[in-house]
């Protein structure tokens, strides 16, 4: 019995001295791989890749089958020749894991103790990513390995885009467009010195306070991941009436990236002055070129002609369109400056039709043109209200249609009127030919053609002074 216990004693304590000196941990999968620092501006799609585990004795660290020929160690693995190489293998082969977010990290857990490459694709392509290693063990003071070991990396964008959109393509002078600038707060590695934001204008100036213009109000806010921040102060509002700004957000470029890879909108309104293009041009420290943004006003012209070809100076005309109020068809005059800019301002047609007081009007050049500027696009009307000297006026109004000049990449061009109109007078038109041969055969014989007899009772029933002028003018 003694014997016994002497050797129970021996086995025990060789068994212990056994288990020190053995690799020690509880099991070798249960680690979590976090990917921090991805962009919030669309959705990220993060694959992973084992690159080596532990074999079955927890001796020895073994390369998965696709990382042949990358020459990949357990002690080059994160050399920046072997990276790419090991990168260029992944892409043509099914990742061991894919998540797809847009909420600025990604974890994947129950992963076994080992190494694994991490490649994040921006499904929008404003973002791109440096390719990463994660390390899900790590060595303890006496050089043993303890697994597993949760780990957690910053996704480093290497390159930023910056979004630029408008909510109108067309408008009209003095409306208001709402512009949204979005962009990506770096990630602080020790090369980043600044990060700003500027923005310009053409065609149009800020409008960051002030009352609602045509039922649309002044927006002036800025976010970052769609929220506040704290010491990240709105646009000046003194820059009302500007035309550029640059906003400085190194603030949110901290060692410890806690902004990193989240999303900056920037939202304001402009307002639109006399022109028919309005160019927006945004850029940050991290995408020069930026993105440029158009919006449009459009020109429409009449051209005034006598009953044959010839133009016709000093007609004038006013613009109206046609509005529902109140279930009712009502018309509008626009507000229209000695330039032929309308202003914006459009007034009601008084009562039993009486034209508003001081809207303005187009008048006829020597080539027999008048032009209305800075319209949207829709249904518009031409009405004469002065007829060039020794004409009448004529009642028939000229309906014409802005709409989209045309596009390119999907992207409108411009505004424009449908159909330019030539604007006569219809009636001494269709008349004009038998006319010139019933004045003529009337000079001669005192009496009217016998076989336009009818016509020509129509014509002599007219007002004196109608008929008049219609014989005048066809001659």
């Amino acid at each position: 019995m003694k014997k016994m216990r002497k050797i129970f004693a021996v086995l025990l304590t060789l068994a212990m001295v056994l288990a020190m000196s053995m690799t020690t941990f509880a099991a070798k999968t249960g680690a979590t791989l976090t990917v921090k620092g991805l962009a919030t501006n669309g959705d990220q799609k993060v694959d992973i890749y084992e690159i080596y585990r532990l074999d079955d004795d927890d001796n020895n660290w073994v390369p998965a089958s696709w990382t042949e020929g990358t020459g990949v160690t357990t002690k080059n693995i994160t050399d920046q020749n072997i990276l790419e190489a090991l990168k260029t293998k992944a892409i043509t082969l099914e990742p061991g894991a894919t998540q797809t977010t847009s909420a600025g990290s990604v974890e994947f857990k129950n992963l076994q103790a080992g190494a694994y490459l991490v490649l994040v694709t921006d499904t929008t392509g404003k973002t791109t990513y440096n390719t990463m290693v994660a390390k899900t063990y790590k060595y303890d003071e006496s050089n043993n390995l303890l697994c597993p070991i949760d780990e957690t990396v910053v996704a480093k964008a290497e390159g930023y885009t910056t979004d630029k959109t408008a909510d109108a393509t067309n408008v009209e002078i003095g409306d208001l467009i709402t512009y949204t600038v979005k962009t990506t707060v770096p990630y602080q590695d020790g090369n980043v010195e600044a990060f700003s934001v500027t923005d310009t204008l053409t065609g149009a100036t800020y409008y960051l306070k002030g009352d609602a213009v045509k039922g649309k109000a002044a927006v002036n806010t800025i976010t970052v991941n769609g929220r506040t921040v704290e010491g990240l102060d709105k646009l000046d509002e003194t820059l009302n009436g500007a035309t550029t700004f640059t906003l400085d957000l190194k603030n949110l470029v901290t060692s410890k990236n806690t902004y990193a890879g989240q999303e900056v909108v920037i939202t304001y309104t402009a307002k639109v002055n006399k022109v028919n293009e309005i160019t927006n041009t945004a850029n940050s420290t991290h995408d020069s070129d930026g993105t440029i943004t158009k919006t449009y006003t459009g020109n429409a012209t009449i051209t005034k002609y006598d009953e044959t070809t010839n133009v016709l100076a000093g007609a004038q005309f006013v613009v109206y369109r046609n509005v529902n109020k109140e279930g009712n068809t009502v018309k509008e005059y626009a507000v229209i400056d000695d330039n032929g800019w309308i202003t914006g301002e459009w007034r009601p047609e008084g009562e039993n039709h009486a034209l508003p007081e001081g809207i303005g009007s187009i008048t006829t050049s020597a080539e027999g043109t008048a032009t209305v500027k800075g319209l949207k696009m829709g249904e518009y009307y031409f009405q004469e209200v002065v007829a060039p000297d020794g004409y009448s006026i004529n009642t028939n109004d000229v309906k014409f249609e802005m709409i989209e000049k045309g596009k390119k990449n999907q992207v409108v061009t411009g505004v424009e009127a449908k159909k330019p109109r030539k604007y006569q007078n219809e009636r001494y038109q269709t008349l004009r030919s038998s006319i010139h041969r019933w004045y003529r055969y009337y000079n001669l014989h005192n009496r009217w053609m016998p076989d336009h007899g009818y016509s020509s009772w129509l014509i002599l029933c007219k007002p004196q002074k109608n008929k008049q002028i219609i014989i005048r003018d066809c001659l």
